[in-house]
């Protein structure tokens, strides 16, 4: 029997590009428009719910704020305080960025269901890097896209282009090595999109585990190795006296 092949769906990196992305682009009003279904739209996370077409594109417009902070000058500031410097016009050159956050996709799954509904699964990994400056081999990632234009059904599979940074990593004085930053955060993420007959989507959902978020506490990590393996010897040691 013939496998039918399912066509990459682009709005699915499209989406996770636009949401975790630190480059310059316009407001993600206009892109929430396209990909979402506006009367039955719902984006959910283990800490919030909306279920509106506008709440969602104003969660993502902070998303995307956070995932770019820079410090500016301290004369930029003084500037705008004393309103010396005209509303909305560029401050210039930071006086350093604090924070850049971005994801790198893992694996893609996509299933088409009988009347015509698609669901995708991401899995992603969010990247939360404090002080870049700092890093000699970090790069402002690109956003990830697909290569257009997207695959058919009769072509052999389904293939993407990523655009990564190298890891961060932070410099040694004196000596040309580079050790693995520790102001460098990593968090998976499994991303699922429900999409109807139109292609929009209808519900948008981002899922992590509580152990993740908690590795991101310095130290938290080496606790939970330890705490886990202690508690699987002491049910093992349970066991056999039983």
């Amino acid at each position: 029997t013939d496998m039918s092949v399912i066509p990459r769906n682009p709005i699915t990196l499209q989406v996770c590009g636009r949401v975790y992305d630190n480059s310059a682009s316009l407001s993600f009003l206009d892109t929430c428009e396209i990909f979402y279904d506006s009367r039955a739209s719902k984006y959910e996370n283990p800490l919030i719910t909306a279920t509106s077409r506008s709440v969602i594109s104003d969660i993502h417009a902070l998303m995307r704020r956070c995932c770019a902070v820079d410090i500016p000058k301290p004369a930029s500031v003084l500037r705008r305080f004393l309103r010396l410097h005209p509303p909305g016009s560029p401050d210039g050159e930071p006086w350093f960025r604090a924070l850049r956050v971005w994801t790198e996709v893992d694996d893609i799954s996509e299933t088409e269901g009988f009347a015509g509904h698609r669901k995708s699964l991401v899995e992603h990994t969010l990247n939360i890097l404090l002080f870049p400056d700092l890093h000699t081999t970090f790069q402002i990632p690109k956003p990830l896209t697909l290569r257009h234009p997207p695959p058919s059904p009769s072509e052999p599979g389904s293939q993407f282009s990523l655009s990564l940074p190298a890891s961060p990593s932070l410099p040694v004085p004196g000596i040309p090595i580079a050790l693995p930053s520790p102001l460098h955060f990593q968090l998976p993420i499994m991303t699922r999109l429900t999409f109807n007959e139109q292609g929009q989507i209808t519900y948008h959902g981002d899922i992590w585990d509580v152990r993740d978020v908690l590795r991101l506490i310095p130290g938290v990590r080496m606790v939970q190795w330890f705490v886990g393996r202690a508690g699987g010897w002491a049910l093992s040691w349970v066991s056999r006296k039983l």
